[in-house]
């Protein structure tokens, strides 16, 4: 068996419940403590692994990013295809494997803010790889760099834990992926319309083309990448540790 159908044992280094035990089913929920727990969404992570260097205030825009995203969609089984071979008299037909396709298309969800901190770097981004007067790439004459995909691409970790979600020491991750050749899509322009009486507070979504990658060595990367950064810092109920940023 490959080492990506075997991702979650690698993963929680834990004992499993064994099905050919007896008492694996026994007509209610299994509650010993190897059991398997229910899997538990709403708790994910991104991280840019890179951004092009020329979009404003790059550092910026990645931690703002990293800990402003409200939603990350776009995920979609990998399907296999097949063809049918018929035979006789009838119309039964026998299914076999042709191919297999993912892809790789993905969206952020963010909160706008008075100023568009996130916005105008997507914008300069998408813009600076194709002018949308011109048609062409300005951040080549303007930085220097050559033109190339490794110039004006990113590349995005997207990691999902147990409710655990700081504890990445603890082996936590249910989930990772690795997104190359990252490119925004779109320009967002729409949230400036006018409505009299409309004063709303403004979320938007940034549409993206990437190639996703998967697996159980994504998987290795991410665990060690995640808790050797420390990327996400939570103030606990019991720990008010930032009352220095709400006194004068």
């Amino acid at each position: 068996m490959s080492e990506f159908l075997t991702r979650g044992q690698s993963i929680h280094n834990r004992l499993d419940s064994n099905p050919t035990d007896g008492n694996f089913f026994n007509g209610s929920v299994p509650m010993e403590k190897n059991s398997h727990d229910p899997y538990v969404s709403g708790y994910a992570f991104i991280k840019w692994l890179r951004v092009p260097t020329w979009i404003p205030n790059p550092e910026q825009f990645k931690a703002l990013s990293e800990k402003n995203f409200l939603a990350f969609g776009g995920l979609s089984d990998i399907s296999m295809t097949t063809a049918g071979v018929k035979a006789g008299f009838t119309e039964t037909e026998v299914a076999y494997a042709t191919g297999i396709s993912k892809q790789g298309e993905f969206t952020l969800k963010y909160q706008e803010h008075s100023g568009a901190p996130l916005t105008t770097p997507y914008n300069a981004w998408v813009s600076g790889i194709r002018d949308p007067k011109t048609g062409i790439a300005t951040y080549p004459l303007d930085t220097g760099l050559e033109y190339h995909s490794s110039n004006h691409t990113g590349i995005l970790l997207y990691v999902v834990t147990r409710p655990d979600a700081s504890n990445f020491a603890g082996k936590n991750i249910e989930f990772a992926a690795i997104y190359t050749n990252v490119l925004p899509t779109k320009i967002p322009l729409s949230h400036f319309g006018f409505e009299t009486g409309s004063h709303d507070i403004t979320q938007l979504e940034q549409e993206f083309k990437a190639y996703m990658n998967i697996g159980s060595k994504v998987n290795t990367f991410a665990q060690e990448y995640m808790q050797s950064t420390g990327t996400y810092t939570f103030f606990n109920e019991d720990n008010f540790n930032n009352i220095d940023k709400f006194t004068i």
